[in-house]
C-alpha cells in the first residue's frame, strides 16, 4: 500500500522544488524497475499535489500549477510537504495572504507528518510546529528566523534536521535540499534499497550532513540605524586591519556597549561576528578568483597564522581553504568557458 502525499501548491511555490519532489517520489519504487531490473512495479508513494483551487495559476517560478485538490477538499494524507517557497527574507508571512496556513494548522499530527523543502519550513515555524526543536531552511533567511521564531533551534550549517527519524517534521535545507528530502522520505518509508536506486537513476549526489559550504555569511539585513550603515560602509574597506571592532565603534561616536547593542539589533551579529564574516567571505572570493596562496589569503584578510587561518576557515564553512578552491575555483569552471 502507496504512502499517500500531498505537497502543497501555491502561488509562492518553487517550480524546480516543487516538481523534482513530485517526480523523484512518484518514480520511487517505478523507475528503476522499469529501466534495469524488469520487477514489477511497486510504488511507494501516491503523491498529489493541494492548493487553494484547481483552475491553475503562475507559481512564484513564474510556471503554470493545477492542484489536484484545494485545501478545503482535501482528506488525510500520511505526508505533506511543503516546498521551497519564493517568501520574503526580511518579513513574516501574512495568514490572510497564505491560506496555507490555517490548512497546515488544522493537520492531525497523529496522522499526517508535515516535513519543508528549503524555505518551506517558514511555513511550519509560523504554526509552531519547529518550536524547541532544530530545524533548518536556506541560510538567506536566517535573520528571518532569529527576528520572528527565536524559539526554533536553527542549523543553517545543516542540510537535513529531524528530531525523530520515524515522526514529527523534517526540514532540508537550500535551494536544491529537496533532494535531501526525498532521499530521506524514499529511505525512510521504502528502504536503503529503494533510496539507493532513486539516487542512481537521478544522479543525487551525496552532499553531506552540511549546508555551510554553500552558505554566505553576510547577508543584506534592512535596518534604519544610520549610525550602523556608516559603521558597515567602513569596515567593508578595513576589516583586515588590527583591532577593527574597537576602531569601528570608536569612529561610531557610540560608547562600546551601545554601540555592540545597536549593531547586534540592526545586523543580528555581534561587531566581532560580522568583521569575522567579512574577513571570512572575502577569503572565500580570494581563493575563489585568484591563484594566491592559502598563506597569502590569510593575510590579505588579516590572519597572520596561517595553521590558525586554516582551522577558522574550516570551522566556519566546513571545508578547508584548499578544498574550498577545489569546489568553487576558477578550475572547476573555466572548462566550460
Amino acid at each position: 500500500m502507496a504512502y499517500t502525499v500531498q505537497i502543497v501548491a501555491t502561488p509562492e511555490t518553487s517550480a524546480s522544488s516543487l516538481f523534482g519532489l513530485y517526480d523523484t517520489l512518484v518514480a520511487a519504487g517505478q523507475d528503476w524497475e522499469h529501466l534495469v531490473s524488469g520487477e514489477e512495479s511497486k510504488p511507494v508513494f501516491d503523491v498529489t499535489l493541494v492548493g487553494p483551487d484547481t483552475a491553475g495559476f503562475r507559481c512564484g517560478s513564474g510556471v503554470w500549477i493545477a492542484a489536484d485538490q484545494t485545501f478545503d477538499k482535501a482528506g488525510d494524507a500520511a505526508i505533506v510537504v511543503v516546498p521551497g517557497l519564493t517568501l520574503s527574507p526580511h518579513e513574516r508571512p501574512d495568514p490572510k495572504q497564505h491560506p496555507c496556513l490555517s490548512w497546515l494548522a488544522e493537520r492531525d499530527l497523529a496522522r499526517t507528518r508535515i516535513v519543508s523543502a528549503c524555505t518551506g519550513a517558514v511555513y511550519l515555524a509560523e504554526i509552531g510546529l519547529l518550536d524547541g526543536i532544530e530545524a533548518t531552511t536556506h541560510w538567506a533567511w536566517e535573520g528571518l528566523f532569529h527576528r520572528s521564531y527565536p524559539a526554533i533551534r536553527l542549523r543553517t550549517d545543516r542540510g537535513l534536521c529531524f528530531a525523530d527519524a520515524s515522526r514529527g517534521p523534517v526540514t532540508s535545507g537550500g535551494t536544491t535540499g529537496w533532494q535531501e528530502l526525498a532521499t530521506f522520505l524514499i529511505a525512510h518509508y521504502g528502504g536503503t534499497q529503494m533510496a539507493a536506486r532513486a539516487a542512481k537513476v537521478w544522479l543525487m549526489a551525496n552532499r553531506g550532513e552540511l549546508q555551510a559550504p554553500f552558505t554566505s555569511l553576510i547577508t543584506m539585513t534592512p535596518h534604519a540605524d544610520m549610525v550602523i550603515t556608516q559603521a558597515q560602509e567602513w569596515i567593508a574597506d578595513h576589516y583586515m586591519i588590527n583591532n577593527p571592532v574597537g576602531e569601528m565603534a570608536g569612529r561610531s561616536g557610540l560608547p562600546p556597549t551601545t554601540f555592540a547593542r545597536r549593531f547586534r539589533k540592526a545586523i543580528n551579529k555581534s561587531p566581532q561576528d560580522y568583521v569575522l564574516a567579512l574577513r571570512i567571505e572575502e577569503a572565500r572570493q580570494l581563493l575563489e578568483t585568484s591563484e594566491l596562496s592559502v598563506a597569502d589569503v590569510g593575510e590579505a584578510v588579516g590572519y597572520f597564522d596561517t595553521p590558525s587561518f586554516r582551522k577558522l576557515f574550516k570551522r566556519k564553512t566546513g571545508l578547508t581553504p584548499a578544498e574550498h578552491r577545489k569546489m568553487f575555483g576558477k578550475a572547476r569552471f573555466s572548462k566550460y568557458l
